[in-house]
């Protein structure tokens, strides 16, 4: 970790921002599909997934059919591939759980495109692992279509999704095992307070 590193406002989405991307990718996918087209289906896939799983560009890009685990309980995500090769379990909403389920079975099925366990969720170029860069330049679409800040990238969605986690659980080994961070320290950061709770608590004064 940095020396003097911090999470600050700029780093990550806030709630309406997330909001406004997930929305203008629902809309285009389906557009897209009425169309028949992939473009936005897969990006809206791939928004949606790093705004709520808090992947690293690189272990998303690495996953593949038999990573995702739905009919389970609790559906999760292996990811084998993680910071300094360790592997960890990614637990993961009904939500996304529901929408991986859909992009796999009907949509990718649709496309006539491999669902087989070592097939990439994402593939490139002759059904191959997709580049990182392939899926940072999609994202960065999302957010310019969306008319969000440019600042704004898929590694801002890991911030977002860790820091939304804490606020929601203040359990911050749980925040460290989902994100895969070797040091408590680093994952520590995101116990600050949300920005959108400094208003409420200035606001609270004025009750007192």
């Amino acid at each position: 970790m940095k020396s003097g590193y911090k999470i600050t406002r700029d780093k990550f989405f806030d709630a309406e921002e997330r909001k406004a991307i997930l929305k203008t990718c629902e809309e285009k996918a389906i557009v897209d599909l009425a169309k028949g087209r992939k473009t936005w289906p897969v990006r809206w896939m791939l928004v949606h997934l790093a705004m709520y799983s808090g992947l690293r560009v690189s272990e998303i890009a690495a996953l593949t059919i038999g990573d995702i685990h739905l009919s389970v309980q609790d559906p999760y995500l292996f990811v084998r591939q993680g910071k300094r090769g360790k592997s960890r379990d990614v637990y993961i909403d009904r939500e996304l759980a529901k929408h991986l389920k859909r992009f796999i079975i009907k949509l990718k099925r649709n496309w006539d495109e491999s669902t087989d366990p070592d097939t990439p969720l994402f593939a490139g170029r002759g059904g191959k692992q997709i580049s990182t860069t392939a899926l940072e330049i999609s994202f960065k679409q999302a957010v310019r279509e969306a008319g969000l800040r440019n600042d704004l990238s898929i590694h801002s969605a890991r911030h977002t999704y860790a820091t939304f986690l804490y606020a929601n659980t203040r359990d911050l080994r749980a925040v460290q095992k989902q994100l895969g961070h070797s040091h408590i320290n680093m994952t520590s950061l995101y116990a600050d307070i949300l920005p959108q709770e400094n208003g409420t608590i200035a606001n609270k004064i004025l009750d007192e």
